[in-house]
């Protein structure tokens, strides 16, 4: 899948002014560290993403697609994690143009270019403590009702300029989730697409996953 940088009409942008905000209310427990280029400190990562994900969420509304949130409330239990928050936002805002870019499409049996639309688009967004064997952290996951990644295709989406069969239908460069892993390896986390039962863990649900991408992001306390 691919993403153009600027998520559509979003509000959202990956602005200093904007970085600089969320920074200051994201909670930082110590001081700011430059680690590999970026400069790294201890935040929340609902502080810091509330402004993207309440952009995208306004931009899939206004597309008839069902956006949900879980883990962002004041009674969610997330550890500080070490972070750029900038790098943060901008990795994660391609992740969610790609959702609501993609969902829209339904699923097809064959790789022909007669796909189907999806009737019912759904997006969901959720926020939760790294489980095992991960380190203290957190986790964020972004899964959808569309199309999905075909399992011989979850590494390759992430190489710059490539294109599945369903993407080369929508107009898009091909980049996005090239540059949102390599600010996510910068920050020592970690990106990727899984299946239900790995992105649930030993004690989750895997038959409550939504049935399309799911993408990974897994960030750590100490990287």
């Amino acid at each position: 899948q691919d993403v153009d940088l600027a998520t559509s009409n979003a509000t959202f942008e990956s602005s200093p002014s904007l970085a600089d905000s969320s920074s200051s209310s994201s909670g930082s427990a110590t001081s700011n560290t430059l680690v590999r280029d970026l400069e790294m400190e201890i935040a929340f990562v609902p502080d810091v993403l509330e402004p993207v994900i309440s952009a995208s969420k306004t931009i899939a509304e206004d597309r008839d697609i069902a956006f949900e949130v879980i883990g962002m409330g004041d009674d969610a239990e997330l550890p500080g994690v070490s972070i750029c928050p900038k790098s943060l936002q901008e990795a994660v805002a391609n992740i969610l143009d790609n959702a609501i870019k993609y969902v829209v499409l339904g699923k097809s049996g064959g790789r022909g270019l007669d796909v189907p639309s999806n009737p019912s688009p759904h997006i969901r967004v959720s926020l939760a403590p790294n489980h095992e064997p991960y380190r203290a952290g957190v986790t964020v996951t972004v899964e959808d009702n569309g199309p999905g990644i075909p399992h011989d295709e979850r590494e390759a989406v992430f190489l710059r300029g490539y294109r599945g069969d369903a993407t080369r239908l929508m107009p898009g460069s091909g980049i996005g989730l090239d540059i949102g892993k390599s600010m996510i390896s910068r920050m020592g986390g970690l990106l990727d697409v899984v299946d239900a039962a790995s992105a649930c863990g030993s004690d989750g649900e895997s038959s409550q996953m939504l049935d399309g991408t799911i993408v990974r992001l897994v960030l750590f306390r100490d990287p």
